[in-house]
């Protein structure tokens, strides 16, 4: 009896992934020409093969699509097929020393490290300086800064503003720069160190043009460009701290202007 309860619960799961490749395949089929498609595209699909489809069941099935990158969600309600891969960028040792640093000396993780070298796959212009952005929360911001540099690292910079970077930060091949983090800026934690996301590095490289200068004009386009072509690109996400930073239709008319076949389905 136990033998055959067991063989009756493997078929139901072979018949059940027979099912779902089948699906996998007719998404491909149906959405294979389309550069996006909505909820509702996916709604009418799933309700051809199954009429009686609960609304439930459809949401775990978005999300399962999603989970195994069938599908990207690009922005709410929107999606295309999963092509693309996530950011996931390699951390050197600086960068995880600097979250210990942190870890070890502050109670609370509201921070954010990255180093703009992980732009050089997205540009022809092969930066030969580097910054380190390290953002902490503002009460804290002054106290990280004293603390990093009590603790040996060099080239240490609080908020540099556009003399200072002229001056010195452009002149150097490596340096940290320190200064506050926008409250609920979009983060990922890789190997227990909180990174940016990449819609948040995007945003950041369009607005802090003086921090940034040496991504700008024709770089930021490629950048945005060879991000967008390559990885996973949450579309709401990116606009939501845009518009945090209130650069959100500034942001739009840039993509618009020099993007438009890449984002045109994309921008309402």
């Amino acid at each position: 009896m136990l033998c055959f309860t067991i063989f009756l619960v493997k078929w139901h799961i072979f018949v059940y992934e027979m099912a779902n490749q089948f699906i996998d395949k007719q998404l491909n089929k149906t959405f294979g020409d389309r550069k996006v498609f909505t909820r509702d595209d996916l709604w009418a699909f799933y309700r051809s093969y199954n009429s009686e489809i609960t609304e439930t069941a459809f949401a775990w099935q978005i999300y399962d699509l999603k989970r195994k990158h069938i599908i990207d969600q690009v922005k709410i309600g929107v999606y295309k097929l999963g092509k693309s891969q996530a950011f996931r960028p390699d951390l050197d040792r600086e960068i995880i020393g600097i979250a210990k640093r942190l870890a070890g000396s502050f109670d609370h993780h509201f921070y954010n490290v990255w180093n703009t070298k992980w732009l050089n796959e997205f540009t022809e212009l092969q930066a030969v300086a580097a910054m380190v952005i390290l953002e902490v929360d503002r009460d804290s911001v002054e106290r990280v800064f004293y603390n990093i540099k009590d603790h040996g690292y060099r080239n240490v910079y609080f908020k540099p503003d556009e003399t200072v970077l002229e001056k010195y930060v452009s002149e150097l091949s490596e340096s940290l720069i320190i200064r506050p983090m926008i409250l609920r800026a979009p983060t990922i934690t890789i190997k227990k160190v909180v990174l940016p996301t990449l819609e948040k590095i995007l945003v950041d490289l369009f607005c802090d043009d003086k921090l940034f200068f040496a991504y700008q004009g024709n770089h930021l386009i490629k950048i945005y460009e060879a991000a967008i072509e390559k990885y996973s690109i949450n579309f709401s996400k990116m606009f939501n701290y845009a518009k945090r930073r209130s650069r959100e239709e500034n942001l739009k008319k840039f993509l618009l202007d020099n993007l438009y076949n890449l984002i045109k389905d994309l921008i309402e």
